[in-house]
């Protein structure tokens, strides 16, 4: 079998390679972990210590190793018509109504003046009726959705766009969308006007934020993407064709100075980067200036200032990706392969920046329908795996990938040197002796173990809320009081009188570093952030586990039984 039974088989070219990776995988593990630090933050970081500050040699953050958005899909066409946008008048008017509307209705949207308002451009107008009930207690919430749809009036509605905007009340801690839903109104009273239209566009105003979205693409594909009887979306009334792209409003002024892009979305999903290029494009060229995670795209990226922001919007919106929590309800169209951002208003004194109107505002919404329109097919071409430093620059998966392989190299490495060691002949035997491979059955139990508490620390809060719940401890109380126990019940563990079978430390570490190597490579094909930030702390730890078995876990817990035995 060659060297997965015996290492020191093969002649003496093998013989050396498995001394080598035996003796030195730990040193080669360091190096390849630093060098993916270096290429991940960049050769600043060495700059900064020895204060050499017109050095650019950066890696991800500069310019010189990302590279300018640019458009893979020609149908889209962005800004080759001009605008004819006219309603500012109209949006005014609608955001003032919308205000003497909202002190009626303190806790709800106006949803009898917006169904009026729709009904009045001739649309269809349809209202959902949704309800939540709380899973970790017998709490139920209800909300309603109001959208409205105008039908192509060439085609036969199958394909669709979407506009949206949630409602928040006056007592809502997040930013008013008043001006945001106005804008919406405005464009359904501008885009009922023109006939160019190929594809059906639904007028969407949502409630409860995230859950108000999740309930209404539910209804409209007919689906329930999580546990049965929590949430009830219930059927839509009406349909549209299959939906292509969405757009999210939450403009809160109607004076915005900056347009700033959300695009993360529920555990990491990103839209079409020809979607994010479209609306960048556009804001461009109607004079506002355009955002990345509230951080304008600086004139002199090749600059010390230029890098650091750089740098600041890459590591922004990776801790953004990999926190998986969508920063929009566009993140929500995600999971259904609809391409949806949200676009956020943000209003900065200055002097270089004018502020915007209803009237600019609405010529973004027209140019970014009006090239939506012109898709034949879904978004398929450009990049759905990227970083973003800059709103204008991308970073490719062919480029951080490599980073990545560089970073979390150590794991494999360490596994095959464990491996090898467990299998290399002992000095003292003659070499016909056999090599008796490692009994990895032993190693199993406490395997499963290690999968059996995390099953049990993933279901224990909606147990313990049952529990709870027939004690008199409301859900609240109950699920920290639970996983606190479990916590402290793995802190004792060690102390418990529990018979462990002998396993050797280096067989179980080799099994975990086998398994979290593919855990990561699994992970980085879809959150990349994610593991990016896991591998960072725990290659280190792997490493350094196997530098000093004799402290790993298995021995403790080993010796800590024998003691009571």
């Amino acid at each position: 079998m060659g060297l997965l039974t015996d290492p020191n088989s093969g002649g003496g070219k093998a013989s050396r390679l498995v001394s080598l990776v035996i003796n030195h995988h730990r040193l080669l593990s360091w190096l390849l972990y630093i060098a993916g630090l270096v290429f991940l933050l960049g050769k600043r970081i060495f700059c900064w210590i020895y204060s050499i500050q017109r050095s650019y040699l950066s890696v991800l953050a500069h310019p010189i190793y990302n590279e300018k958005t640019y458009f893979s899909e020609n149908a889209l066409l962005p800004g080759l018509v001009t605008g004819g946008f006219n309603e500012q008048r109209a949006a005014v008017d609608f955001m003032s109504a919308l205000e003497e509307e909202n002190k009626k209705y303190p806790g709800h949207a106006p949803f009898p003046w917006l169904e009026a308002q729709f009904k009045q451009m001739g649309l269809e107008v349809h209202t959902q009726q949704f309800s939540l009930r709380y899973p970790l207690g017998n709490k139920t919430f209800t909300g309603t959705n109001l959208y409205a749809i105008l039908r192509a009036a060439k085609t036969s509605s199958t394909e669709a766009l979407v506009l949206s905007a949630p409602h928040r009340p006056p007592n809502s801690p997040h930013q008013a969308t008043d001006a945001g839903i106005a804008l919406l109104l405005a464009s359904a009273k501008y885009f009922r006007s023109q006939i160019y239209w190929a594809k059906d566009i639904i007028f969407l105003i949502t409630e409860h934020e995230w859950l108000g979205a999740q309930a209404w693409l539910e209804g409209y594909h007919g689906v329930s993407c999580g546990v049965e009887g929590v949430l009830e979306a219930g059927d839509l009334p009406a349909r549209a064709g299959s939906i292509q792209a969405a757009i999210n409003l939450e403009f809160s002024s109607e004076f915005p100075t900056h347009v700033n892009l959300k695009i993360e979305g529920l555990n990491g999903q990103l839209p079409n980067l020809d979607l994010i290029n479209l609306v960048n494009r556009l804001v461009g060229r109607e004079g506002m200036g355009g955002m990345f995670h509230e951080r304008e795209e600086t004139r002199q990226p090749d600059s010390y200032k230029g890098y650091i922001r750089s740098l600041r919007t890459l590591l922004a919106m990776m801790g953004t990706q990999a926190s998986g929590v969508p920063t929009g309800n566009h993140g929500l169209y995600h999971r259904f392969s609809i391409e949806a951002i949200t676009l956020e208003g943000v209003t900065r004194r200055s002097r270089k920046r004018p502020p915007g109107d209803f009237h600019t505002l609405g010529r973004i919404i027209e140019g970014t329908y009006r090239s939506l329109n012109n898709l034949l097919e879904r978004f398929h071409q450009s990049f759905f795996f990227y970083l973003l430093p800059s709103g204008g620059r991308y970073v490719s998966i062919g480029l951080y990938m490599p980073m990545f392989g560089v970073l979390a190299a150590g794991l494999p490495i360490t596994a095959v040197a464990l491996w090898f060691s467990l299998l290399a002949t002992p000095p003292e035997a003659r070499p016909p002796a056999p090599v008796t491979p490692p009994l990895l059955s032993a190693a199993l139990p406490l395997i499963l173990a290690s999968y059996c508490l995390g099953l049990l620390a993933h279901s224990l809060p909606g147990l313990a809320a049952s529990l709870g719940a027939r004690v008199g401890l409301h859900p609240e109380e109950a699920v920290p009081l639970a996983l606190g126990s479990l916590t402290l019940l793995l802190l004792l563990l060690p102390a418990l009188p529990v018979k462990l079978a002998r396993v050797g430390g280096a067989t179980v570490q080799c099994l975990a570093c086998l398994q979290l190597s593919a855990i990561m490579a699994a992970l980085s094909l879809y959150n990349i952030s994610l593991a990016i930030f896991i591998a960072i702390p725990l290659v280190p730890l792997a490493i350094l586990a196997s530098q000093f078995s004799k402290w790993s876990i298995p021995r403790v817990i080993l010796r800590y039984s024998t003691q009571n035995h």
